[in-house]
């Protein structure tokens, strides 16, 4: 498949998806969709039985006359081409290759009284164009990619058991994987209780789902644990609020510059949020625990978004500068394993092209972010990554550790990012991102050059 090709079926994916969802949204719309399906609620509706047009239609579908329990329904479409040039910096065994993927969610939420709830999503994924070995996550037939059951036995008490997404707080150490083609999803038993004064605690046990190309064969990943608790305390002065949480991440195969074993990796840590008149702020600190084969885990990070916005001036301009760093491994043998690795981390919080792992580095991320009017947002900044230990690798990718010469100094990469995301209308999204990636001289002393990325996408949430 030609470049051309790929972005002319960008581009007519696009538009179809435009010209469905305005067919949709013919009559006032006062739905909108959420990233977490889950999240969406149309008790009131139901409640009221308040008339419904066009695609609103499928949001309160009545089980019985009073309403009381009731089918919600609904899905998403995506269309993505990228372009890429020099892939992990020209150290890929396959440098350059454009791709096409698509993927389809349908997902049915019925809501069986006050104290019962079934949520079941369907997913299917297509890519084509990708060189390399097939990903997990790519390409795969119609699976479930949820299907849980909620018991709420109390206000406030809610116990979720079944196949279901973890997203744990802003999702920077546990995320649902947006960017790829398939979301992440984990076989769990998760318990959420809530305060009258807004506090939360979530506790829960899960086992990764690994994804399978066939039909409804996804299946837990062998080996691979992860629990936890995550608690939110909030601050009305602030409007954000501290989080303090304990995760555990257990896996039979680890892998690193240091060796491959098996290991129990706990994370310790704290995030605080908020916002002061034009400012914000969502600082982290974190420490790790645990045991790599017979090492001891040591390692640390740390991460500070800080932003001011102004929100009388024209197109309400965000400037913001954060800063990333996690420790790396100094000496192998030592009996320490100090490189750091988050559990199911957003890369792209990390690097915008999700260009690096959370390990052994640390990152200056400058970003200007504009809205010339309510439907466009652009964005526009870069970055510099340097690596902390020259004894340890650059984690480009999960498991994948690249040595590096110890010598040729300690900045790995540079790159400059400009998207624009325009949501013509409600539930539609069009964005298009290009970056340019400059390799450091420990990755040209390795054989690496500077790349290039360009990502064409259009969203329909319906």
């Amino acid at each position: 498949m030609t470049v051309k090709t790929m972005i002319r079926r960008g581009a007519q994916a696009a538009l179809a998806l435009l010209l469905l969802s305005a067919a949709g949204a013919a009559h006032a719309d006062p739905f909108e969709a959420k990233s977490m399906r889950w999240e969406e609620d149309y008790s009131a509706q139901a409640r009221d039985h308040t008339p419904l047009v066009g695609l609103q239609r499928l949001k309160v579908l009545p089980l019985t006359a009073d309403g009381g329990m009731w089918l919600s329904a609904g899905g998403e479409l995506r269309e993505k081409v990228d372009i890429i040039r020099s892939s992990q910096l020209g150290l890929s065994a396959y440098p350059a290759y454009d791709t096409a993927t698509t993927r389809a969610y349908l997902h049915a939420d019925a809501h069986l009284g006050e104290h019962v709830r079934v949520f079941g999503q369907l997913s299917w994924a297509d890519e084509g164009g990708r060189r390399g070995p097939d990903r997990s996550y790519d390409e795969s037939g119609v699976d479930v990619q949820q299907l849980f059951v909620d018991l709420a036995p109390a206000a406030g008490a809610r116990l979720r058991l079944g196949r279901q997404e973890l997203p744990l707080g802003d999702q920077r150490l546990s995320e649902v994987r947006e960017t790829y083609d398939l979301r992440r999803s984990f076989d769990a038993a998760r318990l959420d209780l809530t305060a009258a004064d807004g506090a939360t605690l979530t506790a829960f046990s899960a086992a990764l789902v690994l994804n399978h190309p066939g039909p409804f064969d996804d299946r837990e990943q062998p080996g691979e644990r992860f629990q936890g608790v995550y608690t939110a305390l909030p601050s009305p002065r602030t409007g954000g609020g501290i989080d303090l949480f304990w995760l555990e991440r257990r896996r039979r195969a680890a892998v690193y510059a240091e060796g491959t074993a098996p290991e129990r990796r706990e994370t310790w840590g704290v995030r605080a949020h908020g916002a002061h008149g034009a400012f914000d702020y969502n600082l982290y600190g974190l420490a790790q625990t645990g045991r790599f084969g017979s090492a001891d885990i040591r390692a640390w990070a740390a991460s500070a978004d800080l932003g001011w916005t102004g929100h009388a001036l024209a197109w309400s301009p965000r400037l913001s500068l954060r800063a990333d760093v996690a420790s790396g491994d100094a000496r192998r043998g030592d009996g320490e394993m100090n490189s750091f690795d988050a559990p199911y981390p957003n890369t792209s919080y990390l690097s915008t092209s999700s260009a690096y792992w959370p390990g052994n580095a640390w990152s200056v991320f400058p970003l200007a972010t504009l809205k010339p009017s309510r439907a466009l947002t652009l964005y526009l900044g870069a970055q510099s990554v340097s690596r902390m230990s020259r004894g340890d690798s650059f984690y480009y990718s999960p498991q994948a550790p690249l040595a590096l010469p110890a010598g040729h100094g300690q900045v790995m990469m540079r790159q400059v990012y400009a998207r624009a995301r325009w949501e013509p209308i409600r539930d539609v999204t069009v964005s298009t991102t290009v970056i340019r990636q400059f390799a450091g001289d420990p990755v040209r002393a390795r054989g690496g050059r500077d790349g290039t990325i360009i990502s064409l996408a259009a969203d329909w949430k319906f």
